[in-house]
Protein backbone atom coordinates (compact mmCIF):
# COMPACT_ATOMS: atom_id res chain seq x y z
CA UNK A 1 0.00 0.00 0.00
CA UNK A 2 1.77 3.04 -1.28
CA UNK A 3 0.71 6.92 -1.48
CA UNK A 4 0.28 7.67 -5.32
CA UNK A 5 0.13 10.82 -6.88
CA UNK A 6 -3.66 9.77 -7.99
CA UNK A 7 -4.68 9.84 -4.75
CA UNK A 8 -7.55 11.72 -3.70
CA UNK A 9 -5.30 14.23 -1.59
CA UNK A 10 -3.27 15.16 -4.38
CA UNK A 11 -4.14 18.83 -4.81
CA UNK A 12 -4.31 19.45 -1.08
CA UNK A 13 -0.95 18.21 -0.52
CA UNK A 14 0.29 21.63 -0.64
CA UNK A 15 -2.09 23.14 1.38
CA UNK A 16 -1.21 20.19 4.09
CA UNK A 17 2.25 21.43 3.72
CA UNK A 18 1.63 24.69 4.83
CA UNK A 19 -0.85 23.93 7.30
CA UNK A 20 2.04 21.69 8.85
CA UNK A 21 4.98 24.46 8.46
CA UNK A 22 2.26 27.13 9.95
CA UNK A 23 1.53 24.34 12.74
CA UNK A 24 5.02 24.17 13.44
CA UNK A 25 5.13 27.90 14.55
CA UNK A 26 2.97 27.43 17.05
CA UNK A 27 -0.61 28.31 14.63
CA UNK A 28 -3.27 26.44 16.36
CA UNK A 29 -5.81 27.07 13.70
CA UNK A 30 -3.74 25.57 11.17
CA UNK A 31 -2.57 22.61 13.01
CA UNK A 32 -6.53 21.49 13.40
CA UNK A 33 -7.09 21.84 9.69
CA UNK A 34 -3.79 19.74 9.18
CA UNK A 35 -5.29 17.29 11.65
CA UNK A 36 -9.26 17.51 10.06
CA UNK A 37 -7.91 16.86 7.01
CA UNK A 38 -5.13 14.29 7.48
CA UNK A 39 -6.56 12.11 10.01
CA UNK A 40 -10.07 10.76 8.22
CA UNK A 41 -8.25 10.15 4.86
CA UNK A 42 -5.18 8.31 6.56
CA UNK A 43 -7.32 6.20 8.21
CA UNK A 44 -9.85 5.16 5.96
CA UNK A 45 -6.39 4.20 3.61
CA UNK A 46 -4.84 2.55 6.67
CA UNK A 47 -8.28 0.53 7.38
CA UNK A 48 -8.40 -1.21 3.83
CA UNK A 49 -5.61 -3.15 4.91
CA UNK A 50 -5.68 -2.99 8.98
CA UNK A 51 -8.26 -3.61 11.95
CA UNK A 52 -10.41 -0.13 11.70
CA UNK A 53 -9.21 0.27 15.52
CA UNK A 54 -5.69 -0.03 14.77
CA UNK A 55 -5.98 2.28 11.53
CA UNK A 56 -7.55 4.65 13.85
CA UNK A 57 -4.48 4.35 16.30
CA UNK A 58 -2.12 4.60 13.17
CA UNK A 59 -3.27 7.17 11.67
CA UNK A 60 -2.87 10.26 15.02
CA UNK A 61 0.30 8.18 16.22
CA UNK A 62 1.39 9.00 12.41
CA UNK A 63 0.51 12.23 12.73
CA UNK A 64 2.63 12.78 15.90
CA UNK A 65 5.53 11.16 14.46
CA UNK A 66 5.47 14.04 11.41
CA UNK A 67 5.36 16.80 13.92
CA UNK A 68 8.36 14.98 16.31
CA UNK A 69 10.67 14.11 13.21
CA UNK A 70 9.32 17.24 11.25
CA UNK A 71 13.25 18.80 10.65
CA UNK A 72 13.02 15.32 7.51
CA UNK A 73 10.07 16.81 5.74
CA UNK A 74 11.73 18.40 2.82
CA UNK A 75 9.97 21.67 1.50
CA UNK A 76 8.16 21.31 -1.61
CA UNK A 77 7.33 17.44 -0.54
CA UNK A 78 3.83 16.40 -0.74
CA UNK A 79 2.69 16.15 3.15
CA UNK A 80 0.08 13.64 3.11
CA UNK A 81 2.19 10.65 1.02
CA UNK A 82 5.13 11.78 3.82
CA UNK A 83 2.90 11.19 6.61
CA UNK A 84 1.56 8.01 5.05
CA UNK A 85 4.52 7.02 4.80
CA UNK A 86 5.42 7.19 7.84
CA UNK A 87 1.87 5.30 9.10
CA UNK A 88 2.47 2.25 6.80
CA UNK A 89 6.12 1.96 8.42
CA UNK A 90 4.72 2.24 11.92
CA UNK A 91 2.32 -0.68 10.83
CA UNK A 92 4.82 -2.30 9.49
CA UNK A 93 6.94 -2.40 12.59
CA UNK A 94 3.69 -3.05 15.05
CA UNK A 95 3.14 -6.06 12.81
CA UNK A 96 6.56 -7.30 13.04
CA UNK A 97 7.16 -7.06 16.46
CA UNK A 98 3.43 -8.33 16.80
CA UNK A 99 4.60 -11.85 15.19
CA UNK A 100 8.24 -12.35 17.01
CA UNK A 101 6.32 -12.11 20.35
CA UNK A 102 3.81 -14.51 19.34
CA UNK A 103 6.58 -16.85 18.12
CA UNK A 104 8.56 -16.31 21.43
CA UNK A 105 5.41 -16.93 23.19
CA UNK A 106 4.69 -20.29 21.42
CA UNK A 107 8.21 -21.66 21.38
CA UNK A 108 8.78 -20.42 25.91
CA UNK A 109 4.86 -22.41 25.94
CA UNK A 110 6.34 -25.79 23.47
CA UNK A 111 8.01 -28.15 26.00
CA UNK A 112 10.52 -29.17 23.46
CA UNK A 113 11.63 -25.19 23.52
CA UNK A 114 11.36 -25.17 27.54
CA UNK A 115 13.32 -28.61 27.84
CA UNK A 116 15.29 -29.54 24.97
CA UNK A 117 13.10 -32.77 24.01
CA UNK A 118 12.17 -33.82 20.79
CA UNK A 119 9.35 -36.36 22.39
CA UNK A 120 5.93 -34.81 22.64
CA UNK A 121 5.50 -37.04 25.74
CA UNK A 122 7.33 -34.81 28.49
CA UNK A 123 7.07 -36.30 31.67
CA UNK A 124 6.28 -35.68 35.56
CA UNK A 125 9.46 -35.14 36.73
CA UNK A 126 10.14 -32.36 34.09
CA UNK A 127 7.03 -30.23 35.39
CA UNK A 128 7.71 -30.73 39.30
CA UNK A 129 11.40 -29.18 38.35
CA UNK A 130 9.86 -26.44 36.52
CA UNK A 131 7.72 -25.65 39.46
CA UNK A 132 10.39 -26.30 42.31
CA UNK A 133 12.70 -23.47 40.68
CA UNK A 134 9.72 -21.10 39.72
CA UNK A 135 9.44 -20.91 43.27
CA UNK A 136 13.69 -20.20 43.85
CA UNK A 137 12.79 -17.27 41.95
CA UNK A 138 12.34 -13.98 43.38
CA UNK A 139 8.76 -12.59 43.36
CA UNK A 140 9.87 -9.68 41.15
CA UNK A 141 11.20 -12.11 38.12
CA UNK A 142 7.88 -14.69 38.75
CA UNK A 143 5.55 -11.21 38.74
CA UNK A 144 8.09 -10.67 35.43
CA UNK A 145 7.28 -14.06 33.93
CA UNK A 146 3.34 -13.28 34.67
CA UNK A 147 2.69 -10.42 33.43
CA UNK A 148 4.75 -11.64 29.74
CA UNK A 149 3.55 -15.31 29.47
CA UNK A 150 0.56 -15.01 31.13
CA UNK A 151 -0.90 -11.69 31.13
CA UNK A 152 0.77 -11.56 27.45
CA UNK A 153 1.93 -8.04 28.13
CA UNK A 154 4.82 -7.00 25.59
CA UNK A 155 8.64 -5.89 27.07
CA UNK A 156 7.94 -2.36 26.23
CA UNK A 157 4.40 -2.08 28.27
CA UNK A 158 5.87 -4.22 31.35
CA UNK A 159 9.02 -1.55 31.00
CA UNK A 160 6.59 1.59 30.97
CA UNK A 161 4.88 0.60 33.76
CA UNK A 162 7.33 -0.20 35.99
CA UNK A 163 9.52 2.26 34.95
CA UNK A 164 12.38 0.34 33.33
CA UNK A 165 13.98 0.33 29.76
CA UNK A 166 12.16 -2.49 27.50
CA UNK A 167 15.89 -3.77 26.88
CA UNK A 168 16.22 -4.01 30.77
CA UNK A 169 12.72 -5.70 31.08
CA UNK A 170 13.77 -7.78 27.38
CA UNK A 171 17.19 -9.20 28.88
CA UNK A 172 15.74 -9.78 32.03
CA UNK A 173 13.01 -11.93 30.75
CA UNK A 174 15.81 -13.86 28.27
CA UNK A 175 17.82 -14.61 31.77
CA UNK A 176 15.06 -16.02 33.63
CA UNK A 177 14.44 -18.33 31.32
CA UNK A 178 17.69 -19.00 30.21
CA UNK A 179 18.58 -19.75 33.98
CA UNK A 180 14.85 -22.08 34.23
CA UNK A 181 16.31 -24.07 31.41
CA UNK A 182 19.22 -24.70 33.60
CA UNK A 183 18.03 -25.46 36.35
CA UNK A 184 15.57 -28.02 35.06
CA UNK A 185 18.04 -29.61 33.08
CA UNK A 186 20.29 -30.10 36.36
CA UNK A 187 17.62 -31.68 37.91
CA UNK A 188 17.54 -34.93 35.95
Amino acid sequence: MKATLDDASFGQSDACAEWFALALQGDEEAATRLYEYCIPRMHHWLAMSLPDAVAEELAHDAMVTAFRKHARFQPGTLFLPWVKTIAWRMAQNQWRDSTRRQERDQAFGDPQHLFGDSDDNVDEPRFEALAQSLSTLPEAQRRLLYLHYWERQTARAIAESQGRTRVAVAVNLHRICQRLRQQISHSE
